[in-house]
């Protein structure tokens, strides 16, 4: 094709590309594809130099996309239970708080029923403390007990008076020989109960002024009704803790509390926004708090996961920029940041675990794809070929070097690559320009002449 281009005559060899001596006579390990100035132009043949350049040369490792961290949430319940509806598909995206499923739980309901008769137990204490709030007040305010020993001992002080009065006179009368004994003897008696019934309400009008001056005495009866309240509503808040932990919700609770209807069904929220990615939770069977019900996976963002030798370490930092190719899309490239970068080397491989964060709105990337991971590296001096200059022939890379008569195939080997250059090791030199546009035309002709 090139041949028929341009205005040159055939080469002697019957049109093949040829082998041009060395300086000793030698054929050279390069062959030419012939052809003019004028025919590169016509076939927009672009050439680039090769020079050596500072690059940030990327350090080359494999890996796996995975989910984010806390991205990918297992959902299971507290309780055992029967499955009486399930609302969701593997494939479904949800959203924070749909609900999942439905569970039929008798766990749930003995819970319900505890709690109802926990709040009417704590409304009788709330009630008895009540009462014993108002009987302390009106003790302060007053003191029913202390007046009635007070009046009762006023009243026994006159009461002995009075039998003391009339025991001195029946004993006046009873030594004079004007009263019998038996007069005599009944007000003696009646003194010595009168005295009696004095000391007695003396002691008990004593114990109530005492017991006035302790308020904490009076108090006993009211702190004890404050103490089976309190008591009683621990309990009742503990069985309401507990429901909303089992995965009642708040509403339910308050709902429950008001109707005093038992609710046996509970559901399954999702803990987190995302894609049901797995489902065990089928109609009719029963789940157990050790088994998964459903798998919720969000790949907004994702992380790969690679394993970096331990001589790269220095080279990487967290926050680099890291560039990814996945097999799955051969023409693009994705681009991340270091996130991680593991405390310990791995005694066999000799490896440090790292981790980069990706984007990934368009949910292009799957977790467990092999990746291709470049880690943008330090600033080196390096002889550097443009990337689209290279191509693959008999497999070995090559590129086409601009000569007098057309351009030259010359075997190069490569090293590191960025993404518009790549490291020559050997096979170029500074100066030499290389075919970059038009590389490919130049490779199929001269897969043609060979």
């Amino acid at each position: 094709m090139l041949a028929s281009c341009s205005n040159a005559p055939p080469p002697a060899d019957g049109g093949h590309a040829r082998r041009p001596p060395d300086q000793k006579g030698r054929p050279s390990e390069g062959r030419i594809v012939e052809i003019t100035e004028a025919t590169a132009r016509e076939l927009d043949i672009r050439d680039e130099e090769v020079i050596r350049r500072h690059l940030a040369l990327p350090l080359h490792v494999t890996g796996e996309i995975k989910p984010d961290v806390g991205r990918e949430v297992n959902v299971n319940t507290r309780f055992s239970g029967r499955v009486t509806s399930v609302l969701v598909v593997p494939g479904q995206i949800v959203q924070s708080g749909d609900v999942l499923a439905t569970v039929d739980s008798h766990q749930i309901s003995e819970l319900q029923a505890e709690l109802i008769e926990a709040k009417s137990k704590l409304s009788i204490a709330e009630a008895q403390e009540e009462r014993e709030r108002q009987i302390y007040e009106e003790q302060l305010q007053r003191p029913k007990t202390l007046i009635q020993a007070k009046t009762h001992y006023d009243d026994v002080k006159i009461q002995l008076e009075l039998a003391e009065a009339e025991f001195q006179r029946q004993e006046g009368l009873y030594r004079e020989k004007i009263s019998s004994a038996k007069a005599y003897l009944i007000a003696k008696g009646e003194h010595a109960k009168a005295k009696a019934a004095y000391s007695q309400a003396h002691v008990d009008l004593q114990r109530e002024e005492r017991l006035y001056a302790n308020k904490a005495l009076m108090k006993r009866d009211y702190q004890l009704a404050q103490a089976e309240t309190h008591r009683a509503h621990q309990h009742f808040n503990t069985l309401q803790q507990r429901l909303q932990f089992l995965g009642m919700s708040a509403s339910m609770v308050r709902d429950l509390m008001r109707t005093g209807k038992i609710v046996a069904e509970v559901p399954i929220p999702a803990p987190a926004s995302g894609v049901i990615t797995h489902q065990t939770a089928i109609v009719g069977e029963v789940i157990n708090p050790d088994e998964n019900a459903f798998t919720i996976t969000n790949l907004s963002t994702v992380v790969i996961a690679a394993d970096l030798p331990e001589a790269y370490i220095p080279k990487v930092n967290l926050g680099q920029t890291v560039r990814v190719k996945i097999s799955s899309y051969p023409n693009e490239s994705f681009h991340g940041v270091v996130s991680y970068i593991g405390d310990h080397v791995n005694p066999e491989t000799r490896t440090v675990a790292i981790r980069a964060r990706l984007e990934n709105k368009d949910r292009k990337l799957k977790s467990n794809m092999f990746a291709e991971i470049d880690v943008e590296g330090q600033q080196a001096e390096i002889l550097a070929c443009p990337k689209s200059a290279v191509q693959e022939h008999d497999g070995k890379k090559i590129v086409f070097v601009h000569v007098g008569e057309g351009y030259q195939e010359r075997p190069i080997e490569t090293g590191s690559e960025t993404e518009q250059y790549v490291e020559v090791k050997s096979g170029l030199e500074v100066g030499d320009r290389v075919a970059t546009q038009g590389a490919l035309m130049l490779k199929t002709e001269l897969s043609y002449q060979h």
